[in-house]
This record gives structure tokens, sequence and C-alpha cells, in this order.
């Protein structure tokens, strides 16, 4: 499951009152309880989070992932999206919100590395017997994002094994944008139809891929329509 939850900061007409970007400020342990509830229902093996926190006031000093596995099981794997040597990473907010992965299936190892080009750059690695997930939230600039794409490409065709690749692309341009990193690494688009994840209440665009090897099988693409956060998830059945 790939899921961008916002820091679990909610969404709706009422975030940006009275300023813009208010609800980014909001305590948010109700709506994470939430978020929870909905994935221990779906059960999911593997669980890509997107914008979670890694212990701010927001949730009282709990770290997102580590309450989230306690609850469905799992390893937690966090990492900031900020380079480490970035003046962001001195903010006592910004420097605990990253992207995490929460894995029932043990790893033989994880890393958190960082992309060249970007404010957010960080790459969760995460390495299984079978194949490897590579986790993204990528920049909000096209230049920028053109050259984490090519960046990634070179990542996945030096993999030894089949290669997931999930993340928030911020691809405003569609998929199109991605064309050159499918084509040159061989990936397909678990999400087949190309439809849109963005925004959860209305969705309009695609932004949250899962792409992978073709040597992985796409048995099932769900994308329930839940307004838990500002994008929708994307849940995705796969066999080797």
């Amino acid at each position: 499951m790939l899921y961008n939850i916002r820091y679990a900061t909610g969404t709706g007409w009422d975030y940006h009152i009275p300023f813009p970007f208010w609800g980014s400020f909001r305590k948010t342990e109700k709506n994470f309880e939430d978020i929870s509830d909905f994935l221990i229902k779906l059960n999911p093996d593997i669980v890509g989070l997107v914008e979670s926190d890694g212990g701010t006031y927001r949730q009282n000093g709990k770290s997102q992932p580590v309450e989230m596995a306690s609850k469905i099981g799992g390893t937690p794997i966090f990492g900031c999206k900020y380079h480490p040597k970035s003046f962001i990473t001195k903010a006592p907010v910004l420097k605990l919100q990253g992207n995490a992965v929460v894995s029932k299936i043990p790893p033989i190892k994880s890393n958190i590395k960082y992309l060249s080009f970007g404010v957010k750059r960080a790459m969760l690695e995460v390495e299984y017997d079978d194949f490897v997930l590579y986790l993204v939230h990528l920049s909000l600039g096209r230049k920028a994002r053109a050259k984490q794409l090519e960046e990634l490409s070179r990542k996945c065709l030096s993999a030894d094994k089949p290669v997931i690749l999930a993340g928030d692309c911020n691809t405003f341009g569609g998929e199109e944008e991605l064309e050159p990193l499918i084509r040159k690494v061989g990936l397909k688009n678990a999400n087949a139809d190309c439809m849109p994840t963005y925004p959860s209440s209305s969705p309009r665009m695609l932004l949250d891929f899962v792409l992978h090897s073709p040597k992985i099988k796409v048995t099932d693409l769900l994308i329930p329509r839940v307004t838990f956060s500002d994008h929708l998830p994307l849940v995705c059945d796969f066999a080797l």
C-alpha cells in the first residue's frame, strides 16, 4: 500500500482557515487513529507512508511509523525527506517530516539515501529476498524532478533484483513525465488505467505511482475513495 497521509493533518476546506496551510499545525492523533483503523482493515504486508511525522508535537511526540507498526505489525523504517546537511533540518518540526515503510515481511536490509537534486530528496531502499522497494517523494520543481527521475533510472538499472519504485512523484504533467524512466528501465505502471489520485475529494491528477519490473505481476489494484488526506491511497496486490 502506498499512501501520502499528509502527516495526518487532514484535508478539506477548513485546512486553509484562518490562513493558508493552517491545517499543517493541527494535532493529528485523531485523524491518524482513523488512518490506522483503515489500514488495519486492509491488512497490508507493506505500507509506504509518504509525508509521515517522525514524532513532533502534532502527534504528541510519537512517531507515526512506529505507532503504525504497533497497530498493524511489522518493522518501521523512517527517513527525513530533507538532506541531513539542509538548513531545513534545523527547524524543530521539519526535521521530523519524512517518509516511511512499515513492513510485515522481514527485510534483508534497509537504507536511507538521498538524491543529488531537489529539496525533498530522500529515497528509502528496502531489500527483500526476491525484490527491492524504493520509496520516494519527488521535487515540486519540474527541472529538479527530471534530474531526480534520471538518477532513479540509474538506481533501478543497477538493482540485481526485481524493483518496485513507489511514491508521490508530484508529476503535474501526468504519466508522460515518467515515460523516459519507464522506457529506460523497462518498468510497468501498476495503475495501468492511470486513475487519478489527487485531490482526494475530487481526483483529477495522477501524482502517486507504483512502478514495477516485468518479473513482478500485479494481480489487483484498488484506489479507495477515502479523504483522510489530500491524496488517495493505492493498494496493490502483486506476485513474483
